[in-house]
């Protein structure tokens, strides 16, 4: 009984303390297995901030580097360069994370710098240089408050050194230079030379990397040069799978934003530096030139012209071209009140329209003709004045839109003042080198002209001859007829000598009834040749008002020739002998006449 009741209490005690060990065994299983889990979940934790942390790191690294209209796609390249490199060197996950953001983040000292340091195309100066060299320094007290787990802040302030020793911030040399510092210098150079800088172009890839290959050794690590070489081929941008998932769906609607803030930042750059550039401009044409090549760059349009109106009001004229079909668009003309151009301009309104071949009348050129299929007029105003209108040109089916309407309004808001203050300055200019009674150039202009043209002989060794001329008979002319007769009579000899001679020659009024004429690359028998058909020119002229009043003087021309460098270099020297011989060619003729 006893033994039946100790052999139940065993059996009671071992089903029990097994139980207990099942349980103790189930705790422990379950309490592992939670472990287990959680320490799952710290690490999936772990890795989702993480790539939180890179996510966001690159949203803004990405969105400075757009706000940069010079170096826009700079730090994407430098990040896929490092990284390249870095696997082709075998680095660990750690120095490959420190390398990606270090990558976005080793510029952002450079807040702290002047801009005009940076776009500087003159060689800095010693305080310029010890500013900019400051920059790694700057970045890395930035980011030194900021507790990354991996050694980013190494990595920016020691991108500058160089293998040698000659780089700095701190002169570190070879390997006491951080590995990810050395991979990150030659990425931060090889997408930087292909960037354009005020100083220099852009590079190709092919003679970047020349340029890297060439500074082995002493600017760069030959081992990270080495692994760039290698690497250089298979180098491509983080595509979207390197992207944490929550952040997937996002990146093109990201990319698109990037390109919105590049644009944005162009826009602003161009308008700033058109603003510089037309208010330090009063010359028509360079102010033209700059405004089509501004609004080129920021529209993309494939042709842009400047209209202004012409003198008498009835046309517009291209002053300024630039793009597809310049030289059939350049000089070419619109009727006012008429069409797209005429209209855009007589209204003071912006037209939208498919390109019509009846707008303009172009300049008959060899040049084949693009097509153009779409239009943008734009008006420039001074105050309430439209003083010219601004077309813009696309191959393409309606190419322009409501966006680019709006920038060309701001464009147009500085435009239309500065080329109106450029348009009134021309007109003083032309004035103060403009004879007002004949329309001829004057002795102002004369000399300067004479002075640049001497200067051009000496370089090039070609000729030039002057032709000074006096009208014979002209003082009875006033006596008789009156000074009002006197003035129509220069006016008209004025014509005559315009007239007969080339474009590129010059005809002046040297002071009362004395005139010049230079003739380029003349010798003294092409220029005899023309003072022959001057002279018959003006007794033409003269005999016809003969015909009218039999009793009027006979008018005539008496011409002296100097040759340039014949007859001197000097502008003096040429003036005064033409002079000398226009007199004796006045007394051979009186004497002419007196024994007729």
């Amino acid at each position: 009984m006893i033994a039946d009741i100790y052999g139940s209490s065993f059996i009671v005690i071992t089903i029990a303390a097994l139980v207990g060990f099942w349980a103790l065994l189930m705790v422990r299983r379950v309490r592992g297995a939670a472990q287990k889990y959680a320490a799952a979940k710290v690490a999936e934790e772990r890795e989702a901030g993480r790539h939180l942390c890179i996510s966001v790191i690159e949203a803004l690294g990405f969105a400075l580097d757009a706000a940069d209209p010079y170096g826009s796609g700079h730090l994407e390249c430098v990040q896929s360069c490092a990284l390249s490199t870095a696997r082709v060197m075998g680095l660990n996950d750690q120095d490959m994370t420190a390398l990606r953001v270090a990558a976005l983040l080793h510029n952002i000292g450079r807040l702290g710098v002047p801009e005009h340091i940076f776009r500087k195309a003159d060689t800095l100066t010693p305080d310029e240089m010890e500013k900019l060299r400051t920059h790694p320094v700057l970045g890395a007290r930035i980011l030194a408050s900021v507790p990354f787990p991996w050694q980013v802040v190494d990595l920016v302030r020691h991108h500058a050194e160089h293998w040698d020793g000659s780089g700095y911030p701190d002169g570190l040399k070879g390997s006491h230079i951080p590995v990810g510092a050395r991979v990150l210098a030659v990425a931060n150079a090889y997408s930087a030379l292909q960037h354009e800088r005020p100083y220099r172009p852009a590079l190709t890839p092919t003679e970047a990397i020349a340029q890297i290959e060439a500074r082995s050794g002493t600017q760069f690590d030959p081992g990270v040069v080495a692994a760039f070489r290698s690497a250089v081929s298979q180098m491509h941008l983080e595509d979207s799978s390197s992207v944490h998932p929550s952040l997937a769906m996002t990146i093109e609607d990201g990319r698109a934003a990037l390109q919105d803030i590049a644009l944005a930042q162009k826009e602003s750059l161009v308008l700033q530096e058109l603003t510089r550039a037309l208010t330090g401009s009063l010359h028509l044409e360079a102010a033209a030139d700059t405004l089509l090549k501004s609004i080129s760059a920021i529209t993309g349009c494939d042709g842009c012209v400047l209209f202004l109106p012409e003198p008498a009001g009835e046309y517009l004229r291209a002053v300024g071209a630039f793009g597809c079909n310049r030289r059939h668009l350049l000089g070419s003309s619109a009727r006012v009140g008429a069409y797209l151009t005429g209209r855009a301009y007589y209204r003071n309104e912006v037209v939208h329209a498919s390109f019509l071949a009846d707008d303009i009348m172009l300049r008959n050129v060899s040049e084949t003709w693009e097509t153009f299929r779409s239009t943008l007029i734009v008006p420039l105003n001074a105050g309430e004045h439209c003083v010219g209108v601004i077309n813009l040109y696309s191959v393409s089916p309606e190419a322009f839109d409501h966006e680019t309407e709006r920038v060309m309004r701001l464009i147009a808001g500085q435009a239309g003042h500065a080329l109106e203050n450029a348009r009134r300055f021309k007109e003083a200019q032309e004035s103060a080198y403009t004879d007002s009674l004949t329309g001829l150039r004057n002795n102002r202009y004369l000399r300067e002209y004479l002075e640049k043209e001497t200067n051009r002989i000496s370089r090039d060794g070609s000729t030039l001859a002057v032709l000074n001329i006096d009208l014979d008979q002209f003082k009875p002319i006033n006596d008789q007829y009156g000074h009002a007769m006197g003035d129509q009579i220069l006016k008209d000899i004025g014509d005559i000598l315009q007239s007969h001679v080339r474009n590129y020659d010059l005809a002046a009024r040297y002071a009362g009834d004395e005139f010049v004429v230079v003739l380029s690359r003349a010798d003294r028998t092409g220029a005899e040749i023309a003072a022959g058909k001057l002279r018959k020119a003006v007794e033409k002229y003269a005999q016809k008002v003969m015909l009218r009043d039999p009793q009027f003087p006979l008018l005539g021309l008496s011409i002296g020739i100097a040759i340039c460098p014949e007859d001197g270099t000097d502008l003096q020297e040429l003036l005064r002998k033409s002079d000398g011989a226009m007199y004796a060619d006045k007394r051979s003729r009186r004497v002419g006449r007196e024994a007729a």
